[in-house]
Formats: C-alpha cells, sequence, structure tokens
C-alpha cells in the first residue's frame, strides 16, 4: 500500500494560516493527511504576509531568508523564484550612521574622544558578573561602555523593560561571540552577509506558494474556541464563523496560534509575554531613499528599530518615482507617523514633503519576550501541552521561540518526520 494512503482516514486540525501552519498542511497533504486550516482573519501568511499598496508588494517588516538548514532552504527555493542578495544595512546611532556590522576603526574615528576611550576602557576592563540576566552576559562581554551605548537602549526599545529583566538565554541565542573581535565580525545566523528573497510579490510570496498547495483546506474568518478532550488526547475543535459555532471532529491538532491563547483553551493562564509591533509605511515621492536594505536605529529616543525599502529587496514591476518603506516600532507612542518621521529627518533619510501617503499597521503578537521567568513558564507549558499525544505546536508564537521562516518550515518537516516514525494512535 502507498506510504500516503494509510494517512487518508486520518484528520489534522490546524489552527492558523500562518506560514507555520501553512507548511504544516501542505507537507502533511502531500503525506494523505486529511487537513483543515482553521484561520480567523481573512488573511494567510500571518507576520509572512505581503500586501500590495501604490503599486509596492509591502512586507509585514523586513523579513529575508537565510538559514544553514540545507533541506529547508532547498524546499523553500523550490517554492519561489528568489534572488541572493548580499547584504547591505546601516547603524544610526549617535547622529551617525555607521556600518553594520560595527567597524571598531570607525566608531575610534567618527565619535569623539571620550566616548571611544569610555567604550575601549569599558572592555578592557570588563567585570566578571554572575551571568543572571542579559544585561550581565553583554557587560561581561562588552563592557559597560558598548553596554550603555548600543545594546542597553535597542533592548529597551524592543522589548519595552530593562535588559535586567530580559533573560540570559536571549543573550545565549543572539550574542554567539566570544569577544570585541567576533561581536565586530558578526559572522552568525544573526549577523549574515547574504540572504534570498522573492524575485516577485514581496516576501508573502512563499505563503501565498504554500497557500496554493492547500487552498480548498483553509476555512476564513473562523476563529477557534475550544477543544474537546478525551482520555490523554484531543477529539475535537470548536470554532464560530458567520454561521454561528461549530464542532469538528479530529484526530490530531497543530497548533500555531500563540500558547497563551491555546492554554486558556485548556484552562491555563500561562504568563507569557509577546511584544507588540506598530509598523508606519511611508510612500515616497522618490525613485530610492537609501541603498540599503535596511538600518537599525540605536538611539533611546528614536521610536524605530528597524527601517527597510521594499525596492531594494525587489523592484520588479514598481514604479520608478516612487518607493515604499517601512518603520517598525515596539516603544509606545500615541503619534507613530510623527515620531517615526522625526527620527528618518535626523539621519537625513526622509522629509515630510516628500511623504505622499502613509499606513499604519499593528500587530499584537510581534516578539516573544524572554523575561526572567519564560522558562519557567515554558517548561509548565510544555508539561501541560504534552498531556495530549496528538496535539502539536509550530512556530514562532505556539513554541514561544523567537524564530525566523526557515525555522518554521523546518519545525513542520521536523513534525512530519515524526509522524512517519510512529502509528497514528501511539503517543510520543
Amino acid at each position: 500500500m502507498n506510504e500516503s494512503m494509510g494517512h487518508q482516514q486520518e484528520r489534522v486540525a490546524i489552527l492558523g494560516a500562518g506560514v507555520s501552519g501553512l507548511s504544516c498542511a501542505s507537507l502533511l497533504k502531500e503525506r494523505g493527511y486529511d487537513v483543515t486550516i482553521f484561520e480567523a482573519s481573512d488573511r494567510i501568511g500571518g507576520l509572512a504576509r505581503s500586501f500590495e499598496w501604490h503599486g509596492f508588494f509591502c512586507d509585514i517588516a523586513p523579513h529575508r531568508l537565510f538559514t544553514h538548514d540545507k533541506e529547508a532552504l532547498e524546499h523553500l527555493l523550490a517554492l519561489v523564484p528568489m534572488k541572493k542578495h548580499q547584504r547591505r544595512s546601516k547603524i544610526c546611532i549617535g547622529g551617525k550612521m555607521v556600518r553594520d556590522p560595527v567597524n571598531p576603526v570607525e566608531l575610534l574615528l567618527r565619535f569623539s574622544p571620550r566616548l571611544t576611550s569610555r567604550l575601549v576602557f569599558g572592555y578592557l576592563f570588563k567585570p566578571k558578573l554572575p551571568e543572571e540576566s542579559f544585561e550581565n552576559m553583554a557587560i561581561n562581554k562588552f563592557g559597560h561602555g558598548l553596554y550603555e551605548f548600543f545594546f542597553k537602549p535597542y533592548t529597551e526599545k524592543m522589548f519595552g523593560v530593562s535588559p535586567a529583566e530580559i533573560s540570559v538565554e536571549w543573550g545565549r541565542q543572539k550574542l554567539r561571540v566570544s569577544g570585541l573581535k567576533d561581536v565586530f565580525r558578526r559572522n552568525t545566523k544573526i549577523f549574515f552577509r547574504e540572504f534570498y528573497y522573492p524575485k516577485e510579490r514581496g516576501y508573502g510570496a512563499i505563503s501565498e506558494a504554500l497557500y496554493e498547495k492547500v487552498r480548498g483546506s483553509v476555512r476564513f474568518n473562523s476563529r477557534v474556541t475550544g477543544l474537546e478532550l478525551g482520555d490523554g488526547e484531543i477529539t475535537g475543535v470548536t470554532y464560530t464563523d458567520a454561521n454561528g459555532s461549530h464542532a469538528f471532529p479530529c484526530d490530531r491538532v497543530v497548533s500555531t496560534i500563540p500558547a497563551t491563547i491555546l492554554g486558556r483553551m485548556l484552562g491555563r493562564d500561562f504568563s507569557f509575554r509577546f511584544q507588540a509591533v506598530q509598523l508606519v509605511y511611508f510612500l515616497v515621492a522618490k525613485p530610492r531613499i537609501m541603498p540599503y536594505h535596511w538600518v537599525y536605529f540605536g538611539d533611546r529616543d528614536v521610536v524605530i528599530n528597524r527601517f527597510a525599502e521594499f525596492k531594494n529587496f525587489s523592484d520588479s514591476g514598481t514604479p520608478d518615482d516612487k518607493t515604499v518603506a517601512v518603520a517598525e516600532i515596539t516603544v509606545p507612542t500615541d503619534d507613530p507617523v510623527k515620531d517615526a518621521l522625526a527620527g528618518l529627518e535626523r539621519y537625513g533619510l526622509l522629509r515630510e514633503e516628500d511623504v505622499l501617503d502613509t499606513k499604519l499597521i499593528y500587530e499584537r503578537f510581534g516578539y516573544p519576550v524572554y523575561d526572567q521567568h519564560f522558562d519557567v513558564v515554558r517548561v509548565e507549558a510544555e508539561e501541560e501541552f504534552g498531556r495530549y499525544h496528538n496535539l502539536h505546536l509550530v512556530g514562532r508564537n505556539a513554541e514561544f521561540r523567537h524564530i525566523e521562516v526557515d525555522e518554521d518550515y523546518a519545525a513542520a518537516l521536523a513534525l512530519v518526520r515524526s509522524l512517519e516514525q510512529k502509528p497514528p494512535s501511539a503517543a510520543p
């Protein structure tokens, strides 16, 4: 009997039509599973979606494909025609635009002697603090000077809390270096030299290609409201749509929705924290704003984290005389458009008179916040979710991991392999 035939009677409910849900659905459907995706909104892709605006395909913040996972990369490149880019980025800090990765000689030459002496002195005489937080870990590696100059303000902007409240686990994932020379090289997954990006239709082209494989299996505007529980398993989901409330019997559930929402369906309140993101899009009456894919902002008083220009990722079919860019903001602001523009004007990137239109998008679940208690909470969540042998979690918000699209897809591949290694009714 064909391998896929053995799965035809197994119904899988997938919660969420983001890139994780679509990846799981596509891979499972190829193997004969009967998949149904429940999506609360009327769109696919989640944070990895794109939308058309004034003749441009705009992403939900800057996205790029970079991975050391050759299998995941091969799968994704087979889905969508992509172009390999040489990374072009800058860091705006202290009133100057400097290289990314940072060049230490440039810092010494371009900033005041007082500042550079503080950076050098801080590094040469680093303390040895107990690594109980991201703050202590960063100071141990780079000294007080560089920590105060860049790491502290950027981290506070990104997460809305002091680095002293961020878990050292965040540092272990993001500061994969052993010394000053290494951080300036930044030759890691986080600081890469090359990346891939779809030739047309924005980064969301990846989600669109996955959707085409499972188009008939997606139920839009269908919000899952509960789970039907059996003895150590989930026997179905309940959901609401325009016609009311419904029950959907199933053999497996793959959840890609935030772990907090899934927990509440099981009667548990997990104190995971997610940082919301505001995205300000600018339509600009210029052929180009900058030669960079994106720039970072390290200044405490500039609300922007990152600023990206889509034409530099793909200019296929775009207007010649206009461009569109996006500013990502995670700090509270009553006027994100005005405050973002102020930061861009300070660095000479944009002038108000050149702005033809703006658009604001709010995303509630932007970044998982690795606070000091997240690892304890994650263990509790894993224990709770692990009580149900046919419940599987895939993706950034479901697993509470700060991962990218390639890792979402790799997690979907791993799920499929795990299911192929045991009979459908077996517990993991």
